[in-house]
């Protein structure tokens, strides 16, 4: 999944503002805390984009559609993130 980097800029000050509001973080610096974030996303969608890829890779021999290239995508996937560990 990729996300434009105004899209993760909004998330990431949801997030901050979410923090702040709900008194679940003391942020002494709300600029690094927000850069930190952004970079957190930025992080996490591309590791989903990089799963994905793989996981295709994988299935290349397979029909898009079919039941087996559906089952086997949700095992491959699931198997991915195990490796690593997200």
């Amino acid at each position: 999944m990729s996300l434009s980097e105004d899209r993760i800029s909004t998330i990431a000050h949801q997030i901050i503002k979410d923090l702040w509001r709900n008194d679940l973080a003391d942020l002494t610096d709300d600029s690094r805390a927000l850069g930190r974030v952004k970079r957190s996303l930025e992080a996490f969608f591309g590791s989903v984009d990089e799963i994905e890829e793989a996981v295709r890779a994988k299935l290349r021999n397979k029909a898009p559609g079919s039941r087996d290239y559906d089952v086997l995508y949700q095992k491959f996937y699931h198997d991915e993130l195990v490796r690593r560990k997200l």
